[in-house]
């Protein structure tokens, strides 16, 4: 059975140069598709190291997880709130949690 597959220039490009380092390494040119075939297996062989190396970053690590940074710019919602003055629809929120 044959599949095709569409690949980036990138992806291309590296998969043409790992089939010259095999061409000259095994003195016989590999088809793409036996490349492929090659690639599929290594991968199955590896899998715990091929799902370990998409997991997540920890969270000491993530870019996400730092502090805030002020950038020294005034918002509404941060002049408001200096003044003491809190939009109506938090004011209403706020209200209703407090009755509760």
């Amino acid at each position: 059975m044959t599949t095709t597959i569409k690949v980036s220039d990138e992806t291309k490009q590296l998969l043409d140069m790992l089939q010259a380092k095999m061409t000259l390494t095994l003195r016989r040119k590999k088809t793409l598709t036996e490349l492929i075939d090659s690639i599929a297996r290594l991968a199955v062989k590896h899998e715990n190291e091929l799902l370990q190396s998409d997991k997540l970053p920890p969270l000491e690590k993530d870019p996400a997880m730092k502090p805030p940074i002020d950038w020294g710019v005034r918002t509404d919602a941060s002049i408001q709130e200096s003044k003491g003055h809190i939009p109506r629809d938090r004011a209403q929120t706020i209200q209703g949690c407090i009755e509760r």
